[in-house]
């Protein structure tokens, strides 16, 4: 598995990053500081604007935390690691 990095990012966060895809801290910090985020905790970061609405419901792209390192979980609903969709 190959770490992403946030130096090596260009053009979506969806074309970026796929659902299992390690981050390095400069992409969590990213999460944590371009908006507010809707969810944080130690093992769970989620942006703070939806990406999409799914069944009615928001969803966000979110970061996991396993093992002390971060993970891009895909789009969940708040609160939630578990994808509804990738992006």
């Amino acid at each position: 598995m190959i770490l992403k990095r946030y130096a090596d990012w260009k053009g979506s966060l969806k074309d970026f990053l796929q659902i299992g895809d390690e981050v390095d801290e400069d992409i969590v910090n990213h999460f944590l500081n371009v908006l507010p985020p809707v969810s944080w905790s130690s093992t769970l970061l989620q942006m703070g604007e939806p990406y999409s609405h799914v069944g009615g419901r928001p969803t966000f792209a979110t970061l996991k935390r396993d093992g002390g390192r971060w993970f891009y979980a895909g789009c969940c609903y708040c609160g939630e690691r578990t994808p509804v969709i990738n992006g």
